[in-house]
C-alpha cells in the first residue's frame, strides 16, 4: 500500500472538530434595549412631615427689697415660665397645620393675684394654604399682624420676658395690674405675603379679620370683628420698617350693665441687624370711645428702645430695653417706666443659653415700695 493511501485513510478517520460558532450580529441598541423602567418615588411616610418642637423658660426670679405679704417683692424663688410644644404637619405640598400648647400656662386666682396654679392651655391653631409666594391664607387662632416685638418667636426673645408693651405688668412683678398695648393672639383669618421684591428692596404685607377678644374665647363679646393690617419695608433685609394699625370695638360687664368701647390702634417699628448687632424702636397708640356719654374719651401709647449684641464665635450676648408706658391719658399716675440689661451665654451647638437680667421700673409714683428685679433663667429651644 502506497504511503499516500495510508495517510488518506488516516485522515479520512480522525474526528473532525466543529468550527467555532459566529456569534450573531448585535441588533441596534436603539430597537432592542429597552428604555430604563424608573421606579415610581415612594410615598414619604406621614410621620415624616411632622416636626416637633418647643422651648422651656426657668428660673430663680426674685423682686426687690423682699417683703413679707405684700403684693410685690414677697414671692420670689423657682418659677417655670414657660414650657411649649409646637407641632407642624405637612400633609400635602403648600398645605400647613400648626399647633402649639403651653403646658404651664398661668391661672390667677382672680381674688388673689399672688396665688394660682398652672394649667395646660392652647397657644396656636390653625390652617394655612401658601397659593403662591405673594398670596397666603392662614385660618385659626394665631398672632395678629401687629408690633414686630409681638411678631416675634417666643422662643427668639432675648430677654426674661417681652417688655411692659406686650405683656402688660402683674403682680408679683409689678404693682400694676396694666393690660399690654399691643394685641395677642386671636382667632380669625389673615392673608399675607413672603418677601416681595429685589435683593436691594423688599415688601410684606398682612391683613386680618379677628374676634378681637383674645385667645381661647368661647363666644365674641359682640357681632363686630376686629380689622387689622401690617406692612414691611426693607432696605436688604438690614433695616426693616414696619406700619401696622386695627380697630375693635369691645363690650364688657355683667349684664344688664354692658359697657362697649371702640378702639382704634396704630403703630409703628423700625428695627436693624448687622454684624451681630439687632436694634428695634417702636411707638404704639390707642384711642378709645365709649358708648356711656359720661366717660370722656381715652388714649393710651407707649414707646420702646432696644439693642442686643450677639457675639457667634464665644456665645456671649448682652442687650438693653427701655419702654415707657401710659395705660390712660384719663387717669393720673399710672405711667410705668421699664428698663432692662441682660447678659447671656450660649454654649456651642448646644439648644439652650442661660442670661441674668436687671429689671429697674418704674410705676405710680405715690406708692411707697420699689420693684426692681433680679433674675436668673435656663432658656432652652429645641
Amino acid at each position: 500500500m502506497s504511503l499516500a493511501l495510508v495517510l488518506s485513510l488516516a485522515l479520512s478517520q480522525a474526528p473532525v472538530e466543529a468550527a467555532p460558532a459566529v456569534a450573531a450580529p448585535e441588533k441596534s441598541a436603539v430597537v432592542e434595549v429597552a428604555a430604563p423602567v424608573v421606579a415610581a418615588t415612594p410615598e414619604v411616610p406621614w410621620w415624616q412631615r411632622v416636626t416637633l418642637s418647643g422651648f422651656a423658660r426657668v428660673g430663680l426670679f426674685y423682686t426687690f427689697p423682699f417683703r413679707d405679704e405684700q403684693l410685690v417683692g414677697g414671692n420670689g424663688g423657682f418659677r417655670l415660665a414657660d414650657f411649649r410644644l409646637n407641632l407642624d404637619f405637612h400633609p400635602i405640598e403648600k398645605l400647613t397645620i400648626y399647633t402649639s400648647v403651653e403646658l404651664a400656662a398661668p391661672l390667677v386666682d382672680p381674688t388673689d393675684p399672688l396665688t394660682g396654679r398652672r394649667i395646660i392651655d392652647l397657644r396656636d391653631a390653625y390652617v394655612q394654604y401658601d397659593v403662591c409666594e405673594g398670596f397666603r391664607v392662614r385660618v385659626g387662632q394665631q398672632r395678629a399682624p401687629y408690633y414686630a416685638e409681638m411678631l416675634m418667636s417666643d422662643g427668639a426673645v432675648p430677654f426674661v420676658s417681652r417688655s411692659v408693651l406686650a405683656n402688660g405688668i402683674n403682680p408679683p412683678d409689678g404693682f400694676g395690674p396694666r393690660n399690654y398695648l399691643a394685641p395677642d393672639r386671636q382667632l380669625g383669618v389673615q392673608f399675607f405675603s413672603k418677601r416681595l421684591g429685589s435683593e436691594l428692596l423688599g415688601f410684606k404685607y398682612a391683613v386680618g379679620v379677628f374676634n378681637g377678644n383674645g385667645q381661647n374665647q368661647l363666644f365674641n363679646d359682640n357681632n363686630s370683628v376686629q380689622p387689622v393690617a401690617r406692612v414691611e419695608f426693607d432696605v436688604k433685609q438690614i433695616v426693616t420698617l414696619g406700619l401696622n394699625g386695627y380697630y375693635n370695638q369691645r363690650t364688657d360687664g355683667v349684664r344688664p350693665n354692658r359697657l362697649t368701647s371702640n378702639q382704634i390702634a396704630y403703630g409703628a417699628d423700625l428695627t436693624a441687624q448687622s454684624n451681630g448687632f439687632s436694634a428695634m424702636v417702636a411707638f404704639l397708640g390707642k384711642s378709645s370711645t365709649y358708648s356711656y356719654a359720661g366717660l370722656p374719651p381715652d388714649s393710651s401709647m407707649g414707646g420702646l428702645a432696644q439693642v442686643r449684641y450677639f457675639h457667634e464665635a464665644t456665645g456671649l450676648e448682652a442687650a438693653v430695653r427701655g419702654a415707657l408706658y401710659d395705660p390712660s391719658s384719663a387717669q393720673t399716675d399710672d405711667q410705668v417706666i421699664e428698663i432692662a440689661a441682660m447678659i447671656g451665654w450660649k454654649p456651642f451647638k448646644l439648644p439652650f443659653r442661660v442670661l441674668a437680667q436687671y429689671t429697674h421700673r418704674e410705676e405710680e409714683p405715690r406708692a411707697s415700695y420699689p420693684n426692681d428685679s433680679v433674675d436668673v433663667m435656663l432658656h432652652a429651644v429645641w
